[in-house]
């Protein structure tokens, strides 16, 4: 017998969502292979290899975030006062991708390797245990994701318009690489490393290559993720070129299915959401992002009431500045209440789901993820509960919500593996690899400087 958890307090979010004081979780390999109580559990595996004391702890489900951008992990901070998304992109997105693109040509993939590894730091130091990542074609990114252990989808971007040319790869680059990665990569270390098919927008690939995501997705059995109606530019775009709104174009261009995870939807009207739930499409809802951005709120409670499976994310850092998912859940509960007058639109075990079992279902995960079950993989956390934020601890799926932060997350386990213990990264060397990183954002900053000097955020102290 592996792994035994003993004495924590179980937040299984099963079909019955259970929650078990003094509970046990054993593990075998990758596997959760029991759960009880501990003195049930005690019994049967006293012989266990490893046994974890989970006293005063919350143990739940690792978090799972499904969307961000791994190569934004290096513009926390920067980028504020842009008030188009084409400003945005211009003067904070395109200097860094395009100085990332360069070095993937090149062979030599730094910058996505370093950013990645320094995303996963931050999201094991929260709770997060699986991500989905829209970036480019960067085979740093899983390179990165096999050295630290955690789980991940790579979603390999794809446009052909909108972007300039000189920071989106050519097509038939772009192609190649998709076929490299998702050869070497898909289902690599024990499936915990896979791939999807993500065009960008419906703005940022004519028609025929929106087809062509589709085709690869299907080619390769693939689930495909795209950004969706998420700026009033978007909409106002799509109806001038198209003659109709995102969620209808895509819909009828066949794009829409269960296999697709939309991410934003804020600019979606009472027949789009009856479009992506009959489609059986899953969304991406990115509260934090939406908000700094100024971009709207999502319809997320209409969406909920109809049926449709939301997920929680942060998106990436040059939108958010952080990937702390238990920030994502407060911000989620408290957005909605406000936003809608109504503090019971949206309950915390809701959030709490979005988090979990929900963003499992989001990815076509949720007979792997998603929850403390036998059978299911071991990814789980510990909330360290013993401090005054959380006492008296009344309740403690609304204290996970409201009350944790992603300090409190005292030990993660991806693949039945420790990969952070008391606070202690275990599979690289932490200190290592910020200063590594440090040295790979100066240059970095050297190369997009090249390529747009004036851009307001080239003149921070670190540049």
């Amino acid at each position: 017998m592996g792994l035994l958890i003993k004495n924590g307090l179980l937040i299984t979010m099963d079909d019955q969502r259970r929650i078990i004081e003094n509970g046990a979780v054993a593990v075998e390999d990758d596997r959760i292979v029991d759960v009880g109580k501990t003195d049930q559990l005690e019994r049967k595996y006293r012989n266990a290899d490893t046994v974890i004391d989970a006293s005063n702890m919350a143990v739940l489900p690792g978090l799972i975030n499904t969307h961000t951008h791994l190569i934004q992990n290096l513009l926390k901070g920067i980028g504020e006062h842009e008030k188009t998304i084409e400003e945005w992109c211009k003067l904070i997105l395109y200097p860094l991708y395009h100085a990332a693109n360069e070095e993937a040509l090149a062979g030599n993939d730094r910058i996505a390797y370093f950013a990645s590894l320094m995303a996963f730091l931050e999201m094991l130091r929260s709770g997060t245990t699986c991500f989905v990542a829209m970036d480019g074609m960067h085979p740093g990114i899983c390179e990165a994701m096999k050295k630290i252990d955690i789980r991940g989808f790579h979603a390999l971007v794809m446009v052909d318009s909108w972007v300039p040319e000189d920071v989106r790869l050519p097509v038939k680059q772009q192609l190649r690489f998709i076929d490299e990665i998702v050869t070497k990569w898909h289902g690599a270390e024990n499936g915990r490393i896979q791939c999807m098919i993500a065009p960008s927008t419906p703005f940022c690939s004519t028609d025929e290559y929106l087809q062509k995501s589709l085709e690869l997705a299907e080619k390769y059995k693939l689930r495909l993720s795209i950004h969706v109606s998420e700026t009033l530019y978007e909409v106002e775009l799509i109806r001038k070129e198209k003659g109709k709104r995102p969620v209808e174009f895509l819909h009828d261009l066949g794009l829409l299915g269960p296999n697709v995870l939309a991410v934003h939807t804020i600019w979606v009207d009472d027949r789009e959401i009856a479009l992506l739930r009959d489609d059986g499409v899953k969304v991406s809802h990115n509260p934090e992002s939406n908000m700094k951005g100024g971009n709207g709120v999502a319809p997320v409670p209409k969406m909920l009431q109809q049926g449709i499976t939301v997920s929680l994310a942060t998106d990436g850092c040059g939108g958010n500045d952080n990937l702390d998912m238990f920030d994502a859940m407060r911000t989620a509960a408290f957005l909605h209440k406000v936003s809608a007058l109504d503090p019971t639109v949206i309950s915390a075990r809701k959030v709490l789901e979005m988090s979990t079992i929900d963003a499992a279902r989001s990815i076509g995960q949720e007979k792997e993820l998603g929850s403390i079950e036998v059978g299911k993989k071991a990814d789980i956390i510990f909330i360290d509960l013993y401090k005054p934020r959380f006492q008296p601890l009344h309740n403690v799926e609304k204290a996970l919500v409201y009350c944790a932060c992603g300090e409190d997350v005292d030990t993660v386990i991806v693949d039945g593996k420790v990969l952070m213990d008391h606070k202690r990264i275990i599979t690289v060397n932490e200190g290592e690899t910020i200063d590594e990183a440090r040295r790979i954002i100066y240059d970095a900053m050297q190369k997009a400087k090249e390529y747009l000097p004036h851009a307001s955020w080239m003149k921070s102290r670190d540049c």
